[in-house]
Formats: structure tokens, sequence, C-alpha cells
């Protein structure tokens, strides 16, 4: 023990200790409840066709609406996402690989798309696959990259929804955009 110090040192010593743990904590803890706040719903569901429902989650608006196909874009910040509901009898395989031939190749100055289809299924249980691309597209200078997730429900509805965003900016959205995916309800 330091004589100049006196017997309080050590006191203060693990009170500044205690003090600089709780303010760690507490950020840790306010960082996961802000989090999930954040990832909770906000406004309406989106209706596409009638026939697909995508909860937006906070933070997410709509930034247009299309007629052919019938689909809706959300956005927040870099993020994208395109919900595009068509009739559609087949494998979401096929609906995936007509998506990127109808709707990403046409547009694509440069295009890869990644060649295993990522198997998923929506919290209902229904299933689709996902598949990643990038790309240059229209005028863009920047490289696109984004993921297809295509579902095809029992009774006819093919859902396609494809997430997008600047290269290296996606990864920020798609937590969210994964959420909403999986909980979209598809007639």
């Amino acid at each position: 023990m330091d004589p100049r110090l006196g017997v309080a040192a050590p006191r203060r010593a693990l009170l500044a200790t205690a003090v600089v743990g709780a303010a760690i904590a507490a950020v840790v803890v306010g960082g996961y409840a802000v989090g999930g706040a954040l990832a909770g719903p906000a406004g309406p569901p989106v209706d596409v066709a009638g026939v697909v429902r995508v909860q937006p989650l906070s933070g997410w608006e709509i930034a247009g609406t299309f007629e052919e196909p019938p689909r809706v874009r959300l956005t927040r910040g870099g993020g994208n996402l395109d919900v595009v509901a068509v009739p559609y009898e087949g494998p979401a395989v096929a609906l995936a690989g007509e998506y990127v031939d109808a709707v990403l190749e046409p547009d694509a100055r440069q295009l890869s798309v990644s060649r295993q289809a990522e198997p998923v299924a929506l919290a209902s249980g229904l299933p689709g696959v996902r598949i990643a691309y990038v790309g240059l597209f229209g005028k863009a200078e920047a490289p696109i990259e984004g993921e297809v997730t295509a579902i095809v429900s029992p009774s006819g509805v093919g859902a396609v929804f494809d997430a997008w965003g600047a290269e290296g900016v996606l990864r920020y959205a798609v937590d969210d955009v994964r959420t909403m995916i999986d909980r979209a309800e598809i007639a």
C-alpha cells in the first residue's frame, strides 16, 4: 500500500472498477434491448397482389410499388428488398432461375450468380431456395450484391424476395431482410 494514498486507495480502485464494469454491462444489455426494439415490426403489413404479405421491420419503408409483375420495394438506408408475387407451378429453384433470367440479366452489364441454391424454409414451414449474386446494373458504377429467395406455395403462388444493395453494404441489412422473409405469409 502506498502511504501517500492511505487506506482509502484500495476502496477507490474497487469502486472505480465496479463503476466501469456497470457501465460496460449497461452498454451491452442496452445494445441488445435497442437492437431487439429496432428489429420489431413497424407499421402495417405490406400486401403484394393480395397473395404475399410482408411485415416491415423498424426503419423499413415502402420505396415503390409496381404493377407488372406485382411487386413492392422496401428500403432502409443502403438495403433494399423487392417482393414479387406471380402465379407459378414448379420448383422454387426454377422460379429463382427464371427471376435471374427475366429480371436481373436484362439490366446487368456484368452478373455473377452462385452455382448452388441454399435451401431455406419460412417460419410457416414453406420451403424455398436462396441464391446470391453480384453485378453491375444500369448506369451504376459500383457493383450491386444481392440474394434472391424464391418460395412456391402449394396453391401456386410464386414469391420472390430480392434483397440488394451496394457491394459491402447489404450485410448490414441482411438480418432484417431474412427476418422479414422468414415471417412472410404466402397464400
